[in-house]
């Protein structure tokens, strides 16, 4: 969201990524030296991503709002005065720094005089002027200083209070004229303040830190009420665009998605049809069993070659996960985050057939209705009375996927059922690892990229089909200049749509040799640093 692709990570990052639908991620560089001369204390095999060190700063999150809801009051004030007391201290830091800290410092000090005078309109301008000084210093390498990272924060925490205190007064005055038009409330403040993305970056800003001590006591209520004022929009909006449909009127997937239990397939068909996956077994990516593979084996045999290889029966309960059954059902997945904002994109990558409008674009919207609207009517479309899945064979006519998202630090139900495997080799820490989600319907595509850290990447319901290319194959790939060349955290992307390549266009990339597999649930991929991934599920 926003500067999250962007944010910095120091040397070396591991990412760990993660997802229900999509499948789960746990990245990590687990290529260094550690304690045992190669890599860090192996994590116990009951240890939960909810308790596990690198969660510290999401629990401290939310440790102020559980049991109550955030109150708008209540969370302005503390604000308010937390601005009045850092940002002249943060503000000295940035000047220290070239070539935003001056532009920087002077936004964030006109915020905090904007939120003592509680001009709210002027707050808002103030804190996105400050973000957009950030997000340019971010073009020149990684922040050079924690002060950049607090003052983002407070610039963010402003960003949320100015909108919601402007939209606030929008509904008061509505709510005293009847002449005043929805349209007043729809118009400037819902589309173009991007509550949603500012709501979601500051989500992110806590998996980045390592001290829970530094997050700020009014930040857990500043993204609630951000992400329930974004969702209140985002449903708004849908009912004023989509056609109004009767009870009547609405086709027999959307009925029986209502009506029966919504749960994911277990396994896959006998037989992959077209557009499912056809393997070569020749070209197969390693399998090795989990109960067989100790950390210190997958460190000697794959991670320190960077050899890719598939871990089977990686997320299961005797490691720390919940059971392969609870992930399956997309019920239990509303229960715990179906009111919590995801940013969503629409059509897959390189499609040519779709809604042309939403193809390629992202919003926020609910989780839950992402599920409800997209995934629980492509999946009831498959299945018959039996229970069985024959329509594997069908691609989806509906794409939606929300990728790489920090769902697990969003909804800590769910971190309660995500085991931080061993094979991370001790290397998933806040400042160094990211662990992410990836729920989507099938037909969802990751566009062919590498990334600047190592990922194992854990299937948790659903499957994905997956091909890698390595490094040295890169002349044959077409990479494309990555954004933001100077920061550490850049990925880099192919301009090649992997299963329709347009030769003319791209001839050599027929040249590249490459590795596949599928991912099953209870499956986890490792993909070493720098090897180019394209992923559908």
């Amino acid at each position: 969201a926003g500067g999250a692709s962007k944010r910095p990570r120091s040397d070396g990052p591991p990412d760990v990524s993660g997802a229900a639908v999509g499948g789960i991620g746990v990245a990590s560089d687990v290529t260094g030296a550690g304690s045992d001369a190669r890599f860090g204390a192996p994590e116990a095999s009951h240890t939960t991503l909810y308790d596990h060190v690198s969660f510290a700063a999401a629990r401290a999150l939310w440790s102020g709002v559980e049991g109550r809801p955030p109150e708008l009051e209540a969370f302005v004030a503390a604000l308010t005065a937390d601005a009045k007391s850092r940002a002249p201290e943060v503000a000295r830091a940035l000047r220290a720094h070239r070539p935003e800290g001056d532009a920087a410092a002077d936004a964030l000090l006109a915020t905090a005089d904007a939120l003592a005078r509680c001009d709210w309109a002027s707050v808002a301008s103030h804190a996105k002027a400050a973000t957009d000084a950030h997000a340019r210093q971010l073009d020149h390498g990684n922040w050079p200083h924690e002060c950049w990272q607090r003052s983002h924060v407070l610039a963010l925490g402003s960003r949320i209070a100015g909108s919601l205190r402007v939209s606030e007064k929008e509904n008061d005055v509505d709510a005293r004229d009847s002449r005043v038009s929805a349209a007043t409330i729809s118009g400037t403040t819902d589309s173009n303040d991007g509550l949603g993305r500012v709501a979601l970056e500051a989500l992110a800003m806590v998996t980045l830190e390592p001290d829970p001590t530094n997050v700020p006591a009014w930040l857990g209520s500043a993204i609630l009420l951000a992400e329930k004022e974004s969702v209140k929009r985002s449903r708004r909006e849908l009912s004023t665009t989509k056609k109004t449909r009767s009870r009547n009127s609405r086709t027999e997937t959307e009925k029986v998605s209502e009506t029966k239990t919504t749960v994911l397939p277990s396994v896959l068909p006998s037989s992959l049809l077209a557009w499912t996956a056809r393997l070569d077994p020749a070209l197969a990516v390693a399998r090795v069993s989990a109960d067989a593979t100790s950390p210190a084996a997958f460190h000697d045999l794959f991670a320190k070659k960077n050899t890719p290889v598939v871990i089977e029966d990686c997320v299961s309960p005797s490691r720390g996960w919940a059971p392969l059954e609870r992930w399956r059902d997309l019920g239990e997945m509303v229960a715990a985050a179906g009111e919590r904002l995801v940013p969503v994109s629409f059509g897959g990558h390189g499609d040519a057939a779709g809604d042309a409008a939403a193809a390629g674009s992202v919003t926020e919207m609910a989780l839950g209705d992402v599920i409800r609207d997209f995934i629980a009517p492509d999946i009831a479309i498959r299945r018959d009375e039996e229970g069985d899945f024959p329509a594997f064979d069908r691609a989806p006519k509906r794409v939606a996927y929300a990728s790489q998202h920090a769902l697990f630090h969003q909804a800590p139900l769910l971190a309660k059922m995500v085991g931080v495997p061993s094979y991370t080799l001790g290397r998933v820490k806040a400042d160094r690892g990211a662990v992410n989600a990836w729920v989507g319907t099938a037909g969802t595509k990751t566009a062919l990229h590498r990334d600047p850290y190592a990922n194992l990447l854990c299937q948790c319901a659903g499957f994905k089909y997956v091909r890698l290319y390595d490094a040295r194959e890169t002349r044959f790939l077409y990479a494309e200049t990555p954004l933001c060349d100077g920061n550490e955290n850049t990925f880099t992307k192919s301009a090649v749509t992997v299963e329709n390549v347009d030769v003319s266009k791209h001839p050599l990339f027929k040249q590249a040799a490459f590795v596949e597999t599928v991912l099953s649930p209870g499956d986890a991929l490792f993909m070493p640093k720098g090897m180019w991934h394209y992923v559908r599920a």
